[in-house]
Parts: structure tokens; C-alpha cells; sequence
């Protein structure tokens, strides 16, 4: 590519108004990478090296009347809510941050971040990686914090597609399968928000949101990557120079896969350039936000699990399975839930919403979010521009519109409910969430919002 134009345009459109905008933003990044000899997450096996490193990103925000917000971005697979709630009260403390985002990009070519102290990693290196992460995360936000300077702030998109919908329907029984289906559901853009020093006119940061798993890098592969998010910061870098910070945020990408699926390495990197040429062309044609003051607001709902077997299934099941110890210790938990008449338990879904008047929102919620939710939202929120992200605060396993929930047996593996074994039934919810689950989440989305509407977009 030719980028001398492009570096031109880019550095005329990044001269920020003179007045004060009233932001303050403030970012910064430290390595996480585990040392050869852990253990990749997912599918699992153990890492003899790196292709390239992890990272943990902030961008940090406030206004001045002191709202603030931390957006971290992780080259990680994901962490439970559990992990997420102590290491979010840890910022508290220690940094006075009170709202972080805390964003898994997914790769699967990665590691999986547990509590302190109790890392999903069983032997003492992975633990001491484990906590010494958790202590680079908040260090990073730390110093974000500090270095905050007057800024303002610039939001854009272009289009631009790294994956596609992973779920395809058998004409013959319509049972759904996993597959390249081009026809189907996607996000076909790139969001970024762009924080330009008011003392040097030039990018502190670049936010960047897209929805895609991070499966190019293939499963086979036993080299540590952050698969084409990294790809897309590193060229992001290679044209606003390396002192910009590039936080990536993964969108709701639970039901598209990266392509080509499981591939190489220089795949991944090829896509990944592809997202940072894209990026690049969103913040060259970003607008002005002009406003100055920050509104944070979350909520927190259940989304109830999808009903259990009835007893004739489960019995035909136990016999069917008798001899697959993972499976039956399943199957022996929904016998004792219907022993005492009790349903599993429903998924924590938390909302966020992150404002800047009616110009920008970023909406964040944890888990596997099938692509229509980031459609839906860009769609109907009140907002000239929105940002979304999932695998963000905490993570349960999958969250499908109710069309698929629908389809029961039949929903595939990010919906489907036994005799189908998909990675749903073994959570502990033993199954995905019920038909219904689309619009307690869509209302506790919307509820973050303004109530009155803006125009058509």
C-alpha cells in the first residue's frame, strides 16, 4: 500500500479545536504475554513460544465534574464475573476509578485470566503469570490515569468484514451446523474513537470496535498470539506512530468466526491488516464530538435458563451415556435438580452504557453475543453514533437471539439444548438461556438509554 496520502489526510484531519473540550484523556499499555510452557485457551494445549505478544491497553476518561471511565482492552480468551468483580474493586481502591470496562478481544490463541490467587492455571508458573497480569492491569489503568491530559475526541466508522455468520441450517432435518455462511447476519463496519491531545494536536489513543472471533490463528498452532486484533493495533501503529495507544474491543462476534477459520498465521495477519487499513480510514473521516461531559450507567438483570429435560429424555440419556463420566456428571445434576422441582440457575447479564451527550454511547455487556444485538443497537439507540462491545465485566457461555433459542435440540452449538451437547450444557446452567432471554436484554439496553428519540440516522 501507497500510505503517503493517507498519512497526509490523517495528520490534516487531526488538528483538534483550540477551545477546551472539558475531556481529559489519559492511556496506556503494558505486555502480559505468558512465558512458553503455559497453557493456551482454546482449544487447550501448551505454548512453546510466541508469534506475537499480549497486552493490556487503557483508555482512560473523565470530565470535569469527575465522571470517569476505564476502557481496558485484553489480548485475553476471557474471565468469569467473579474474577472480573475483585479485580474492578481492586481499580477502585487503588486507582479511585470507579467504572471499567474490563474487554476480552477472545483470541483463542491466548490464556484465560482467573482470580487472584486461584487461576484457571493448575501449576505455580501459571498462577504467578495469573496475578502478575492482574497487577499489570491495574497499573496500566494507574497510569492512564495519571498521565490524563485536556483532550478532545473524534468518533467514526468504515466498513470493513473480517468473518462471517458461523451458523448454516440442514434443509433435510434443520438441525444448525457450524460453517461459512456468507449470507447470514454480520457487523460489516469498523467503530473507533479517536482522543487527540489538546497540547499537541496529535492521537494520545484509538479505540476500535469490531465483532469476530479470533479464530484465524489455527488451533494446532502452539505459539501464543493475539490473532487479528494485534495484527490491526500493530498497523493502526505503523501510520500514527507508536506512541499512539491502540485499544481493541471486541463486539458482539459470539455467533461470527474470523476467516478463514483456523488457518495461519499470515492469514490472521493479512485480516488484521485489513481491520487496521479500515480503522484508519473511520479516523480519517471521524467527526467532532463536542460533547463535554461524561454519563456512566449500568444495570443488572437475569436471563433464566432454558427448561431441563423432562424425566423419559433424561433417563434415555443416562443409559445412552452411562459410560462418559463428563457427560453423566451432567446429566446427574439435572436429575437432582428435578428430584427437588428446581430450574438451573439464569446467567448475569450486566449492562453499561458509557455517554457523551447524544453524539456517542458506548453499550457494553459481558458474554457471547450473537451479531443481531449489536445491529439491534445500533438501529434504535438514540445516539448520532455507538460503539458496542460484548466479553466485557465477566463472561457465562453464550447468549442467542430468541429465534435460535427457539429452535430447542436443533439450536446448534451456541443455542442448542440436549439430547444436543453443545458447549452450553456443560456450564453450569446446563443448557443456554430460554426463549425470551432477547428482550430482557434488549430492555435492559435500552433502559440505559435517553428515553426520547433522536431523528432517523
Amino acid at each position: 500500500m501507497n500510505s503517503g496520502p493517507l498519512i497526509l489526510t490523517c495528520l490534516i484531519a487531526l488538528s483538534p479545536p483550540s477551545t477546551h473540550a472539558g475531556i481529559r484523556a489519559g492511556a496506556a499499555e503494558q505486555e502480559i504475554t505468558p512465558r512458553a510452557g503455559l497453557e493456551i485457551q482454546h482449544y487447550f494445549r501448551k505454548s512453546i513460544g510466541v508469534r506475537d505478544p499480549l497486552f493490556a491497553r487503557c483508555l482512560y476518561l473523565e470530565d470535569t465534574t469527575g465522571n470517569a471511565v476505564a476502557i481496558v482492552g485484553l489480548d485475553l480468551i476471557m474471565a468469569s464475573f467473579e474474577t472480573c468483580d475483585e479485580l474492578r474493586a481492586e481499580i477502585r481502591e487503588k486507582c479511585g476509578v470507579k467504572n471499567t470496562l474490563l474487554n476480552f478481544s477472545h483470541t483463542h490463541a491466548s490464556a484465560a485470566l482467573g482470580p487472584r490467587g486461584r487461576s484457571t492455571v493448575s501449576n505455580d508458573e501459571g498462577s504467578q503469570w495469573n496475578d502478575h497480569t492482574l497487577d499489570s492491569i491495574i497499573a496500566v489503568v494507574a497510569k492512564a490515569r495519571k498521565q490524563a491530559e485536556p483532550a478532545s475526541l473524534r468518533a467514526g466508522r468504515a466498513k470493513v468484514q473480517v468473518g462471517y455468520n458461523r451458523r448454516l441450517t440442514n434443509t433435510r432435518n434443520g438441525q444448525v451446523f457450524m460453517g461459512v455462511n456468507r449470507m447470514g447476519p454480520a457487523v460489516p463496519w469498523v467503530n473507533v474513537l479517536v482522543a487527540d491531545s489538546l497540547r499537541t494536536s496529535k492521537p494520545l489513543a484509538v479505540l476500535f470496535e469490531h465483532a469476530a472471533h479470533p479464530v484465524i490463528v489455527p488451533h494446532t498452532s502452539k505459539l501464543t498470539s493475539a490473532d487479528f486484533p494485534g495484527a490491526a493495533g500493530k498497523r493502526i501503529r505503523e501510520i500514527l506512530g507508536d506512541d499512539v495507544i491502540t485499544v481493541f474491543g471486541q463486539g458482539c462476534g459470539g455467533n461470527i468466526n474470523g476467516f478463514p477459520l483456523r488457518s495461519t498465521h499470515e492469514k490472521a495477519e493479512e485480516a488484521g491488516r485489513r481491520l487496521g487499513e479500515a480503522s484508519l480510514k473511520a479516523i480519517q473521516e471521524s467527526r467532532r464530538i463536542t460533547a463535554s461531559l461524561l454519563t456512566v450507567k449500568s444495570t443488572t438483570v437475569t436471563l433464566p435458563s432454558a427448561p431441563l429435560p423432562d424425566r423419559e429424555l433424561l433417563a434415555e440419556m443416562m443409559d445412552l451415556e452411562k459410560h462418559n463420566e463428563d457427560r453423566m456428571k451432567q446429566l446427574r445434576r439435572i436429575e437432582h435438580l428435578l428430584e427437588e422441582g428446581k430450574q438451573p440457575p439464569g446467567r448475569r447479564f450486566d449492562a453499561h452504557a458509557v455517554m457523551l451527550g447524544r453524539e456517542w454511547c458506548l453499550t457494553a455487556m459481558p458474554h457471547e453475543m450473537f451479531c443481531q444485538y449489536e445491529l439491534w443497537i445500533d438501529k434504535h439507540a438514540p445516539f448520532r453514533t455507538t460503539m458496542t462491545f460484548a466479553f466485557t465485566n465477566g463472561y457465562e457461555g453464550y447468549v442467542a437471539v430468541d429465534k435460535a433459542l427457539a429452535l430447542g435440540a436443533r439450536g446448534g452449538y451456541e443455542a442448542g439444548r440436549l439430547p444436543n451437547w453443545g458447549g452450553q450444557v456443560y456450564s453450569r446452567h446446563l443448557g443456554p438461556p430460554a426463549v425470551g432471554a432477547e428482550k430482557i436484554v434488549k430492555r435492559a439496553l435500552s433502559s440505559l438509554w435517553p428515553s426520547e428519540t433522536l431523528p432517523p440516522k
